[in-house]
C-alpha cells in the first residue's frame, strides 16, 4: 500500500473516532516516508485518545491549513496549549493538576482541603505569572507564611519589578513584624 493510501485511511479512521487505528495508519505512512506532518497526525491521535473533542477541532484546523508554510509551527503551539490544559496530566510518573482545575477544586472544597490534596497526591502546574501570584496570595491568606517566604526568596530575581509581587512581599513583612511584636 502507498503512503497516500495509509494517510487517507488514517484520516478516515480519525473521522470515525477510531483514533488508535488512525494512529496505526499514520505510523505506517511515516515508516514509508519520514515526514513532520505525519508525526503531527500521530500526535493528534494521541491527543484524541485523551481529549477527542479538542483533537477533532485541531484536526480540522490542520487539514484546512495543511499547505500553509507556517502551519507546523502554529500547530505545535496549539497542540501544546491543548495538552497543558488537560485536567490531569501525568508528570514524571506523578499526576499533576493545572491551576485552573485547582481553582475549581477550591470552589468545591475550599483552599485548605484543595491544597492538602495537592500536597498529598499530585503536583500543581502553574504556567502563568498572574496565576502564580494569585496562588502565592492564597497561600498567605491561608496561613502558609513559611512556604510563601521560601517562594519569595527564590523568586525575587524573576519578579523584582512586578507590583503585585512587591505588595505580596510587603504583606509578608507585615505578618513577620506582627509575629515579633
Amino acid at each position: 500500500m502507498s503512503l497516500q493510501n495509509y494517510k487517507k485511511i488514517g484520516i478516515e479512521h480519525f473521522y470515525k473516532g477510531d483514533f488508535q487505528t488512525a494512529k496505526m495508519y499514520f505510523s505506517l505512512a511515516y515508516e514509508k516516508r519520514k515526514n513532520k506532518r505525519l508525526l503531527n497526525f500521530i500526535s493528534l491521535c494521541d491527543l484524541a485518545l485523551k481529549n477527542p473533542r479538542e483533537a477533532s477541532l485541531l484536526f480540522e484546523f490542520y487539514l484546512d491549513n495543511y499547505k500553509m508554510p507556517d502551519v507546523d509551527k502554529d500547530f505545535e503551539g496549539i497542540l501544546n496549549s491543548f495538552e497543558s490544559e488537560s485536567i490531569r496530566e501525568e508528570f514524571e510518573g506523578v499526576f499533576a493538576l493545572n491551576y485552573r482545575d485547582f481553582l475549581k477544586s477550591e470552589e468545591n472544597l475550599g483552599f485548605q482541603k484543595s491544597f492538602e490534596n495537592v500536597i498529598l497526591g499530585t503536583k500543581l502546574i502553574i504556567d502563568d505569572r498572574e496565576d502564580f501570584l494569585d496562588f502565592l496570595e492564597k497561600l498567605l491568606e491561608n496561613g502558609y507564611k513559611e512556604m510563601i517566604l521560601s517562594y519569595i526568596e527564590s523568586l525575587s530575581p524573576h519578579f523584582w519589578d512586578n507590583d503585585r509581587f512587591i505588595k505580596l512581599q510587603e504583606k509578608l513583612m507585615g505578618f513577620k513584624s506582627e509575629a515579633k511584636a
